[in-house]
């Protein structure tokens, strides 16, 4: 017991030691503008500290299947759904995208007056800043130089598979546009649906309800019915960890590599995977009265299945390879196009700081509004609340959500936090269980009714929502 109090002790001290030097190197060596960027930094970074601290504990006991026992009667009593069940929420959650579809109409009517039909407006799901090149990937492929810009393949800032999809898929709708709207309305819909169920393994029917309710409510949530690969992503990432919560390990494998070739950020997902399994092995090994040679052939046969994650984001960087040069070449278009850098996630949100003063100072409402106040908004607010209830999520979605966050916020000129930490289903279970109360729920609910109100019109008028 002493060992690993020494062992959990390292893993706490120096991680976090490591942050705090590379903290303080960035304020003396590359001192930031303002000293508000100075601050949001080190408030980010405290706040993944205590996290952090809190995690490792958890993380140590859960792989070593110590943790404590599933509530199976809650699990048993309500893990069937019904056919007319799945009817409802399907229903339901159609309803939702076609509120979103009716908002967009009535922002544009008050905008601009009345120019088109509720149907026609359809269009303006493909203004999305992305959607010009993933529709291209489906149209031109890779290959396409960029026009007035010879040997410029930006095409290759995102990953295929959505858009092969859509390739497929749109001679049925002989538009790729028509056909990547509705996938990502089509996907959206089953991501609610696998949500609530993965909810409903761990929780309570009412439970899973009110996690359907932010997932349809909450300021991003419309983004999903853009034609960009977000309602994919987030469609196999959560087939990929209930999967995993059911030890259906092969099959989830094959959902991270698929989320992998969606998004780059689907790699992340072999950490939940790696937890969920070392925690069913610690405690089938544990029940196992002789433990025989054929126990270790099976896991590691089932363990070496998860190396089809990674293998989705390699296919990718095999495409950079053969088409940019270069297996990191989408790294270049990232940092030409959106002036942006790697950095660490504090960093990050320094220098969101340091844009969102910038704006303001400017008379620059779109950028503040638009793009620099949410993403910092939803970087902080997604670590405070995760912190508030981080002791209510399962280890392994703690650790996905751990991992995650630095990597969405691993680029200086990317504002795209609020989609990409939407997509972070921790974050939608974390606000589920916030909201047990109702008098938080009903206030948490106006909140985000009303940011989705205002985020939404911010996109019909062309402002830098991503």
């Amino acid at each position: 017991m002493q060992r690993n109090d020494v062992v959990k002790g390292v893993f706490i001290v120096v991680p976090l030691a490591v942050l705090c030097l590379l903290y303080g190197l960035w304020i003396v060596m590359d001192t930031p503008v303002y000293v508000e960027s100075m601050v949001v930094g080190g408030i980010v970074l405290l706040l993944y500290a205590l996290l952090y601290i809190r995690f490792v504990p958890r993380a140590f006991e859960f792989v070593m299947g110590v943790d404590q026992d599933e509530k199976l009667t809650t699990v048993q009593r309500t893990s069937t759904v019904g056919a007319r069940e799945l009817l409802r929420l399907i229903l339901m959650l159609a309803i939702g995208r076609g509120l979103f579809m009716l908002g967009a109409f009535l922002w544009s009517l008050y905008l601009n007056g009345y120019t088109e039909t509720a149907f026609e407006i359809q269009h303006i799901w493909a203004d999305h800043m992305f959607a010009e090149r993933i529709i291209s990937i489906a149209n031109k492929g890779y290959a396409a130089e960029t026009v007035n810009q010879a040997g410029k393949y930006y095409n290759l800032l995102f990953p295929p598979l959505y858009s092969w999809i859509v390739r497929l898929t749109s001679p049925v709708y002989l538009s790729s546009i028509r056909a990547g709207f509705f996938l990502s309305n089509l996907n959206a819909i089953l991501s609610g649906i696998v949500l609530y169920l993965l909810v409903m393994y761990d929780h309570d029917r009412r439970s899973a309800v009110r996690a359907l309710w932010y997932y349809s409510i909450l300021p991003s949530s419309f983004l999903l019915t853009c034609t960009i690969p977000a309602s994919t992503f987030l469609l196999f990432s959560l087939i990929c960890v209930y999967c995993a919560r059911r030890k259906l390990f092969m099959i989830s494998s094959l959902f991270g590599a698929l989320a992998a070739l969606t998004d780059r950020l689907g790699i992340v997902l072999v950490i939940p995977l790696l937890i969920e399994f070392f925690n069913s092995m610690t405690k089938e090994y544990r029940s196992l009265k002789e433990v025989t040679w054929r126990f270790y052939l099976r896991k590691s046969l089932i363990g070496s299945t998860f190396m089809l994650v990674p293998l989705g984001f390699i296919i990718y960087l095999i495409i950079n390879r053969v088409v940019g040069g270069s297996m990191f070449a989408y790294v270049s278009y990232v940092e030409e196009l959106f002036d942006s850098h790697f950095a660490l996630f504090y960093r990050t949100c320094g220098v969101m700081m340091e844009r969102l003063i910038d704006s303001y100072r400017a008379f620059q409402p779109s950028l503040v509004f638009g793009l620099y106040l949410p993403s910092l908004l939803c970087a902080v607010g997604s670590l405070v609340l995760v912190l508030i209830k981080g002791a209510e999520l399962r280890v392994s979605y703690l650790a996905f959500f751990m991992v995650c966050l630095p990597v969405i916020l691993s680029q200086t000129g990317v504002m795209d936090a609020p989609r990409q930490l939407f997509c972070c289903f921790p974050v939608i279970i974390v606000i589920m269980s916030l909201t047990k109360n109702r008098l938080v729920d009903l206030l948490a609910s106006l909140v985000c009714i009303a940011g989705s109100v205002a985020y939404l019109g911010m996109y019909v008028a062309g402002w830098p929502v991503v």
